[in-house]
């Protein structure tokens, strides 16, 4: 344990001081920091220097190789050799190799064993308009030189980094024992000392009065005093008041446990209560999930019993007028079983729908468009459809009115844009815009629509009917050639 008077004494440099802790940080900071930016500047240095070599390999492929090319062209091994010595005695280059297609291997200097750089450069004679071949220059420079100056350079930066940073913590080492450590031996033996019998000394420090962090302390400790002694004098009268409280609550335990008692029993009647009421209410929650579950599968047969009654109008209309020589009325004919299948396509989404009142518009017109494809027999190298959907969730009320305007729209375009044998591109768009507007447009390649006029007082059925359909869906529609033909049509989404 360490006692006020050994707190005081410690020696400057002793192991738990908070001077020999400091110098210890700032030595492995400034180690640290040292390293780093010695091993920074050694890596600058090291790539500097391989720089230097790889553009001194650059000039010398620049300023020899095509000398030792034409060398090597007229055959005139002598005047590459003395080019190949010259690469040589360049600085830091160790060993320089010639190897030629014809079989003509020269080479100076000595390969080093330890690190190097190496470059390999094509020699290529040009005559007139044709290039040969001669083989390849092979360099090696020595990173030994390199090395060494890096080596020498850690060397004196390491020693003259140790040195500054030695002095510097014996410095500050001194500053700190002086103006810190010993002031706070002092208010160590003075907290030491303090008892509630012993509060009317101050605490005083000895030096010259100065207004900084250490006289704050002083007067924060005196303050404190003082505050101890007021709140000890407070302490001893409310120990006697507290003599007193403790006689009056003995009194008033033994009341407290009876009124417990009848509380408790009230809490296990209300505890019984709701637990009856719980299993109450799970009751009915059954009860309410299976008639909802009674509810979902009577819609989804609802729903099939549509769609079979749909598809077998469809087969009666195709029994009854399958022997119409008329080619226009088995037209007409044709055109009503395909809306009614469209109804019947309806009906099975919502059959298949896991939410049994919303469709997936953008599902639903995908299915739509690829049906009428191959009732059309057009095959998807002839008319291929290109498709943006957004998803839109709409109820039936909307989502047969736009499958009939889809229908009659692509129907026009299949039979009057594109006919058989005619390729082309049907573009059909799903966005949801601002204010929860819907947009929906099909268009298409082909040669345009000839009748853009008031499609009200159409003679065209179909034409008629995509205006009745879009004002029952309270939207604005527009036709028009870009150069195809074009139709826009905007109405509101549903309040869900």
């Amino acid at each position: 344990m360490i006692t006020p008077l050994d707190s005081a004494s410690r020696p400057l440099f002793h192991r738990e001081a908070i001077g020999s802790r400091l110098i210890v940080f700032i030595l492995l900071a400034s180690s640290l920091f040292t390293l780093l930016a010695t091993g920074f500047q050694v890596y600058t240095d090291y790539r500097r220097d391989v720089g230097l070599i790889e553009s001194r390999m650059a000039q010398i492929r620049d300023s020899y190789l095509e000398g030792i090319a034409n060398s090597l062209w007229t055959t005139d091994i002598r005047q590459t050799t003395v080019l190949l010595e010259g690469v040589v005695r360049l600085p830091d280059m160790r060993f320089v190799e010639v190897q030629s297609s014809e079989g003509v291997h020269l080479k100076q200097g000595v390969l080093p064993e330890t690190s190097q750089v190496e470059s390999r450069f094509p020699l290529r004679y040009r005559d007139r308009q044709e290039e040969f071949n001669l083989g390849e220059l092979r360099l090696v420079a020595s990173l030994d030189d390199v090395h060494s100056r890096l080596r020498d350079r850690v060397l004196i930066i390491l020693t003259t980094q140790a040195l500054k940073t030695f002095l510097i913590s014996g410095f500050i080492l001194i500053i700190v024992q002086f103006m810190l450590t010993r002031h706070l031996g002092t208010m160590a033996q003075f907290a030491h000392a303090v008892t509630p019998e012993n509060l009317h000394t101050p605490l005083q420090l000895h030096r010259p009065r100065r207004d900084d962090e250490l006289n704050d302390v002083v007067v924060a400790f005196n303050r404190m005093r003082e505050t101890l002694q007021h709140s000890y004098r407070q302490l001893r009268e409310e120990l006697e008041l507290r003599r007193q409280a403790e006689s009056e609550l003995v009194s008033y335990k033994e009341h407290l446990e009876e009124q417990v008692e009848a509380r408790t029993e009230e809490l296990r009647e209300t505890n019984e209560n709701l637990q009856e009421e719980v299993r109450e209410r799970t009751q009915m929650g059954e009860q309410l999930r299976t008639s909802l579950q009674e509810k979902e599968v009577l819609i989804q047969e609802v729903h099939h019993r549509v769609k079979n009654n749909m598809q077998i109008i469809s087969s009666m209309i195709r029994l009854q007028f399958r022997h119409i020589e008329n080619e226009w009325l088995e037209q007409r004919i044709r055109d009503l079983q395909q809306r009614v299948h469209t109804m019947s396509l309806v009906h099975e989404k919502l059959y298949k729908s896991p939410t049994l009142s919303r469709i997936d518009l953008a599902d639903f017109i995908r299915d739509l468009a690829q049906e009428l494809l191959h009732s059309y027999n057009r095959p998807p190298e002839l008319v291929r459809l290109d498709l943006a959907l957004e998803s839109v969730k709409l109820s039936v009320d909307y989502t047969i009115p736009c499958g009939l305007i889809i229908n009659e729209l692509l129907t026009n375009t299949l039979k009057y844009a594109f006919p058989t044998g005619q390729q082309g591109t049907i573009y059909i768009r799903l966005k949801i815009l601002e204010d929860r507007q819907v947009l929906l447009s099909v268009c298409d390649d082909g040669p345009g629509h000839p009748e853009l006029s008031d499609w009200s007082k159409s003679a065209t059925t179909g034409l008629r009917l995509i205006h009745l359909l879009s004002t029952q869906l309270r939207g604005e529609y527009q036709a028009f050639n870009n150069p195809g033909a074009c139709f826009e049509l905007k109405f509101q989404e549903e309040d869900t």
